[in-house]
C-alpha cells in the first residue's frame, strides 16, 4: 500500500549562504513513488532535504509571523502606490487575519505558511522507508532517522505555538483509511507537549554533537545542542500562562467532551522547564558555545563605543558565531537588510532607492530599551531628577557635544530620549541624527549619520523607500554591508538566529524565578547578558539607580525585569511575538503604534508624535492563536475551531 503514496516535493529554492553551500541548498527531483525515492542513497538524501524544506522561514519579513506580526515594528499601508509589497506578517498585527483563507496558514501550507502537516507526513514516509535504502551506511542511516524524528517533533511544536491543541500525526494513514479514520481530532495541549518531548528525547542519542559538525557544509542541520535547546524552549512555553491552567480557553471542547486546554495551573512544569534549560546550557557549554564577545578586527583601533556597538550588532549578523545554537538558512536575508537599512548617503534626485528602512521600529519599542544606568526610563532616578523622562519626546535645544558625538552627530539636535541610553539601544536602533558606524565608513572621523527629516537622506522622499516611524532596526543589518547611492552592494548574509545561547540563559532565569523566586542563580544568568551589554548587574543597577530598588527581590518584580530583558536583548529577532502570547500579554498590542512626524522638514516639526496605524489597533483573546481554515472545520466535523473565531 505504501507504493501508492504520492510524495509532494517542494520546488522552492532554499537560500544559499556562502558559509553553508552544499547543504540544504538542493531541491529534490520529482518522484512518483516511495520505491523510487528510496532506491539508493542519493535519492534518499533528496528526500531528507524534502523533510528539511518545511522549516518555517524564520526571519523572513513576509512569511515569518513573528518578525513583523508583533508590536515592535510597523509598515506603511495601504501599498497600492508603492513599489514594495506589504509584509504578509504585518496583516496579523493589524487584525486583518481571515477565517476563510488565513494568512500564514501553516496548517494547510497556504498564504505564505509552510504546510507543516504535509511536512510531518513526509517525515513519516521517510521513517517508514529509509531502511530499504541498500547502499546507505548504517551510521548515516541512524543519524538521518534521528534528524527526521527531530524535524517531525519540531513541526508539531511549531503548529502547537500557532494553533494550540493539534492532531498528533505519529503515523500516516493508508490510502484505504475510512472517512471516520481521516476525520482526526485535536489532541490535548499536554498530550502534544508530551509527544514532542518524548520524540526529541528519542532522537537525541543519535544526533551528532555540534563539535563534530562541519558548518561549511552542514550549517543549519540538526545536532544535539539544537534538539536540547528546542526542547527547553518548548517546555518553558508549556509552563507559561497561555498553556498552563489557561481558564480563558475552558470552552475549547470537542464533540467528545474533551477539554483541550488544562484548567489547573501546575507550578511543577516550571521545574521541569528549568531542568531542561540547564541541561541544554550545559550541553552547549560543553560544545564550546559561549556568549559572543569578539572585537571585530576592523574596530581594534576605534573608540570602545564603536567596538561595543559593533560587537552587539554582530551577535546577530556574524555568521555561525560561538553564541548561535540554531541558525535559519532559509529566510531572505537580502530583503531583511534592504528593509532595515536607512540611507546614510545623499541620493540623487530621481533615483529609486532599494534601501527603505521600511521595517520600522515604533516609539514604544524605542522606549523599552534601558537608560545608560541599565533600568527602564520611567524608573531611573537620574532621568526623573533631570526631567529627561517627562521631556523624552521633546527636541533638545542643545546640540550634541563632547562624548555625545559618539552617539549623536556632533553639532546636531535630536530628542531627549536619544541621549543617555544603554549600548544595546545604540547598537539596535537607527534614529534621527544618530551615528551609523559601518557601511563602508569604519572610522569615527568619516562615520555616517542618519537624517530622518522629510527630504533628509534617510527620511521620506516620496515613493516607497522610507520608514513610517522615523526609526530603523540597525541591529539586523551587518555593519559590513556596503551602501551605495541607490542600494546595498553585496549585503552580508547571515543565518537568522532561531536560538542563541542568551535565549537559553534568560529562559532558565525565567523558569527558576517562576518556580522558586529570586535567587543568586537567577541573577547570575541575567547578569551574564547584561555584562556583555556593558551594564551593571540587576541588584546593583536597581539599588543604585531605580525609584523601586526592591523590585528584583520579589518574584513579580523580577518577572517584569526578565520580560524586559528578553524584549531588549531579542528585539527584532522574532521572540517577542511568541513571548507576549505565552505570557498572555497580547493586550499590549492595543497601545497604539506611534512614530515621528516624518513629513516634518524642520526638527521642530519632525519631533511630534503621530499615530501610524490606519485605524486603532484592537486585538482580543482570540488572537492568541491562528484560526483553522473554515473549510477544514466544515469538512471534518471532529475539529473544533479556536476560541473566538
Amino acid at each position: 500500500m505504501k507504493a501508492f503514496y504520492k510524495i509532494l516535493m517542494f520546488t522552492a529554492l532554499i537560500q544559499v549562504f556562502t558559509s553553508c553551500d552544499g547543504y540544504l541548498d538542493l531541491v529534490p527531483d520529482n518522484v512518483a513513488t516511495v520505491e523510487s525515492a528510496f532506491t539508493n542513497r542519493a535519492a534518499a538524501e533528496k528526500f531528507l532535504y524534502t523533510c528539511y524544506s518545511y522549516r518555517p522561514q524564520w526571519g523572513d519579513l513576509f512569511n515569518d509571523p513573528a518578525i513583523n506580526g508583533g508590536d515592535e515594528t510597523w509598515q506603511f499601508y495601504p501599498i497600492a502606490s508603492h513599489v514594495f509589497p506589504t509584509f504578509t506578517s504585518s496583516y496579523l498585527q493589524r487584525g486583518f487575519q481571515k477565517l476563510d483563507d488565513p494568512y500564514l496558514n501553516f496548517w494547510d501550507g497556504l498564504q505564505g505558511g509552510k504546510g507543516l502537516f504535509i511536512g510531518i507526513r513526509d517525515c513519516n514516509i521517510f521513517l517508514e522507508n529509509i531502511a530499504s535504502t541498500v547502499d546507505l551506511e548504517e551510521s548515516e542511516r541512524i543519524r538521518w532517522v534521528a534528524e527526521v524524528k527531530f524535524l517531525k517533533a519540531y513541526y508539531h511544536y511549531y503548529l502547537l505555538k500557532c494553533y494550540g491543541p493539534i492532531p498528533i500525526i505519529d503515523e500516516n494513514l493508508p490510502v484505504s483509511a475510512s472517512p471516520e479514520q481521516v476525520a482526526v481530532y485535536r489532541d490535548k495541549v499536554d498530550d502534544v507537549v508530551t509527544y514532542v518531548n518524548d520524540l526529541i528525547l528519542e532522537a537525541l542519542p543519535d544526533l551528532p554533537d555540534y563539535k563534530d559538525m562541519v558548518m561549511s557544509i552542514e550549517g543549519g542541520r540538526v545536532d544535539k545542542q539544537i534538539a536540547l535547546a528546542v526542547r527547553a524552549e518548548m517546555l518553558v512555553m508549556a509552563a507559561s500562562p497561555l498553556f498552563n491552567g489557561n481558564t480563558e480557553m475552558a470552552g475549547l471542547i470537542d464533540n467528545r467532551g474533551t477539554v483541550l486546554f488544562n484548567q489547573t495551573y501546575d507550578p511543577e512544569k516550571w521545574k521541569i522547564a528549568a531542568d531542561a534549560c540547564k541541561e541544554a546550557i550545559e550541553a552547549c557549554h560543553g560544545a564550546g558555545k559561549k556568549l559572543y564577545t569578539e572585537i571585530e578586527p576592523i574596530t581594534v583601533t576605534q573608540h570602545p563605543v564603536f567596538q561595543l556597538q559593533t560587537m552587539l550588532r554582530q551577535v546577530v549578523c556574524e555568521r555561525w558565531n560561538c553564541e548561535l545554537i540554531w541558525g535559519g538558512t532559509n529566510s531572505q536575508c537580502r530583503d531583511r537588510s534592504y528593509h532595515s537599512t536607512p540611507r546614510v548617503v545623499r541620493i540623487d534626485a530621481g533615483i529609486i532607492n532599494t534601501i527603505s528602512a521600511q521595517w520600522a521600529p515604533t516609539i514604544k519599542t524605542v522606549e523599552r530599551f534601558y537608560t545608560s544606568n541599565g533600568i527602564p526610563m520611567n524608573e531611573d532616578k537620574q532621568w526623573s531628577k533631570e526631567g529627561w523622562y517627562d521631556k523624552r519626546y521633546e527636541l533638545r535645544s542643545e546640540p550634541s557635544s563632547g562624548d555625545e558625538k559618539y552617539f549623536v552627530k556632533e553639532g546636531q539636535r535630536t530628542c531627549y530620549m536619544h541621549y543617555n541610553r544603554e549600548p544595546r539601544f545604540y547598537a539596535s536602533i537607527g534614529f534621527d541624527q544618530g551615528i551609523y558606524y559601518g557601511n563602508g565608513k569604519n572610522d569615527f572621523e568619516s562615520c555616517n549619520y542618519t537624517n530622518f527629516l522629510n527630504l533628509g537622506w534617510s527620511g521620506y522622499q516620496g515613493g516607497s523607500s522610507y520608514s513610517i516611524t522615523g526609526y530603523a532596526p540597525k541591529k539586523m543589518a551587518s555593519y559590513k554591508n556596503g551602501v551605495t547611492n541607490s542600494t546595498i552592494a553585496e549585503p552580508e548574509y547571515y543565518p537568522f538566529p532561531v536560538i542563541r545561547l542568551a535565549d537559553l540563559y534568560l529562559l532558565y532565569a525565567e523558569a527558576l524565578n517562576e518556580y522558586s523566586g529570586p535567587s543568586a542563580e537567577v541573577y547570575e544568568y541575567i547578569d551574564r547578558i547584561r555584562e556583555r551589554a556593558g551594564l551593571e548587574g540587576v541588584i546593583d543597577s536597581w539599588s543604585k539607580y531605580s525609584t523601586d530598588p526592591s523590585k528584583p527581590t520579589t518574584k513579580e518584580g523580577l518577572r517584569n525585569i526578565i520580560h524586559d530583558e528578553r524584549t531588549v536583548e531579542f528585539a527584532f529577532e522574532s521572540k517577542r511575538y511568541w513571548d507576549i502570547r505565552r505570557w498572555k500579554q497580547i493586550d499590549t498590542y492595543n497601545i497604539q503604534p506611534q512614530g515621528w512626524n516624518i513629513m516634518g522638514e524642520a526638527p521642530e516639526d519632525f519631533y511630534k508624535l503621530q499615530n501610524v496605524a490606519e485605524v486603532p489597533v484592537k486585538v482580543t483573546v482570540k488572537d492568541y492563536f491562528m484560526p483553522i481554515r473554515e473549510t477544514n472545520i466544515i469538512t471534518n466535523k471532529n475539529l473544533v475551531q479556536n476560541y473566538g473565531w
